[in-house]
């Protein structure tokens, strides 16, 4: 429904200085890199078919096809991999621990999309790995400050993301004009440096089961941003300005000073 030239092109439009992209499968990432006239960070997505994200623990050869793809230094993470409770993976599988050993190796984030409503399931993880960096997709999705919080305190390897946190899709945590709850201050002021924010352009809502199938979502990444750029507003120029684009910047730094395409 939408070519990587426009997906891009509707980015640009909305003034968007660093991309951080996934794909499945993972070279389509890579397309939209190609196309962009502005840095693109392509991950490695282990997913290959439509229900990947309930199975991808299961196939013996997603570890090598990761290797692959970071030695190729065309990738520079891992993910968007689902790590969801009664789902799976468990902790031990040795797919996902081969993943982490590769993140290890290669210094390179997983981006981790947790169980949406305990992150009880993410902490052993994060803790038993302290040297892997873990970007924690959509802030756990529902979960509140407090919770976010806890886990960010238990594992400092843990940077969160805002990516999808709307009031059309995975549930709002600011008003529609930006009014934030004073707690998500405090925790935004409590850890400055390990917040980021973004998008997921799936629409429309509730069609999350089909995130791989084309849809419309790109011809929203305006509204998306523009929610975001409205509570970003309502923080102090600092701190708006570390959680909208420069912890970014740092998190990936390592990505933009090894890939000469970016």
């Amino acid at each position: 429904m939408t070519s990587p030239r426009e997906a891009a092109e509707s980015l640009a439009a909305n003034n968007v200085a660093l991309g951080v992209v996934s794909g499945v499968p993972a070279p389509r990432a890579r397309e939209l890199q190609e196309a962009a006239d502005f840095p693109v960070i392509a991950l490695f997505s282990p997913y290959i078919h439509h229900r990947g994200r309930m199975d991808w623990f299961r196939d013996s050869e997603v570890v090598a096809r990761t290797r692959e793809a970071l030695a190729s230094g065309r990738f520079h993470g891992i993910g968007e991999v689902h790590f969801v409770a009664s789902v799976g993976p468990p902790w031990d599988s040795p797919v996902f621990q081969g993943l982490l050993d590769l993140a290890r190796e290669f210094d390179v984030p997983v981006l981790i999309h947790a169980e949406s409503s305990d992150p009880e399931y993410f902490r052993p993880v994060c803790e038993a790995n302290p040297e892997v960096r873990f970007q924690w997709a959509h802030a756990g999705s529902r979960l509140g400050p407090e919770e976010v919080g806890e886990l960010m305190e238990s594992c400092p390897n843990v940077w969160t993301e805002l990516s999808a946190r709307d009031p059309w899709r995975y549930g709002r945590f600011a008003a529609e004009d930006g009014e934030l709850d004073e707690a998500w201050v405090r925790l935004f002021k409590r850890f400055p440096d390990r917040f980021m924010t973004g998008s997921d352009p799936v629409w429309p809502p509730g069609s999350s089961m089909r995130w791989d199938q084309a849809d419309s979502g790109w011809e929203r990444v305006g509204q998306f941003l523009d929610y975001h750029r409205a509570w970003l507003a309502q923080l102090p120029p600092e701190l708006a300005r570390k959680i909208r684009l420069t912890n970014a910047l740092d998190f990936y730094a390592h990505a933009l000073q090894e890939d000469g395409n970016l």
